[in-house]
């Protein structure tokens, strides 16, 4: 089993062509970063391309880290200053013609990250950031519980809590992170305590217990 993201850029139609052109550059350089932040989820490097107008496309061969990975990516664009957003959908299951480019693979998981994404851009999911299937029904109820409850925690974040949460990752300890933009850590802990981070990490262990003992082979 593996994850595809496919996820389309919000509002895209508001970035003139120049911030276009950057809004691209950014999404691979956050891509990129990324992939260092979150090496447990193997992401394929060479698998990222830009599909179709506003959507782009990776491969992470570690799907139980996909959701999380996902969630940083979009950080990292946000925190710019030209500040991008996407929804995604995310989809696990087999692929096929693994050793050849992304254009050229097929399978189950490109089928649910399809889904998954045309399915968080209807009018009812607007408020939606991630939805995410596997093809097994009663996982993808839990997995929409989830998603649905952290999505509605990270529209809530504040500027400041989401800048909190990435350098937190970044950097790896409250006290690094907190003096990359000179706060004291005690300021910076309590941004993140404000934000439901503890809440939402729940859900990120729940993901991946479910994708590990249901789906994993």
């Amino acid at each position: 089993m593996q994850a595809i993201v496919t996820a389309d850029i919000v509002k895209s139609r508001r970035f003139s062509a120049e911030e276009r052109r950057q809004v691209n550059e950014l999404i691979k350089s956050g891509f990129a970063e990324c992939c260092d932040l979150f090496t447990e989820a193997a992401a394929d490097r060479f698998s990222f391309s830009i599909v179709q107008g506003d959507e782009f496309q990776f491969l992470i061969y570690n799907p139980e880290f996909a959701y999380q990975f996902t969630l940083f990516f979009r950080l990292s664009l946000t925190l710019s200053e030209l500040k991008p957003t996407f929804r995604a959908g995310i989809g696990i299951g087999k692929i096929i013609n693994e050793e050849n480019n992304i254009y050229e693979m097929d399978g189950s998981a490109f089928h649910h990250s399809r889904a998954s994404l045309e399915l968080v851009k209807e009018p009812g999911f607007r408020e939606r950031m991630t939805v995410i299937k596997t093809g097994s029904e009663d996982v993808d109820d839990w997995l929409e519980l989830i998603t649905q409850y952290n999505d509605y925690i990270e529209g809530n974040w504040s500027e400041k809590q989401k800048e909190a949460i990435y350098l937190y990752k970044k950097h790896g300890s409250l006290e690094k992170a907190a003096a990359s933009i000179d706060i004291t850590f005690q300021a910076l802990h309590q941004r993140i305590s404000n934000s439901g981070w503890k809440q939402m990490n729940t859900g990120f262990t729940r993901y991946r217990e479910l994708i590990k003992t249901s789906l994993k082979t």
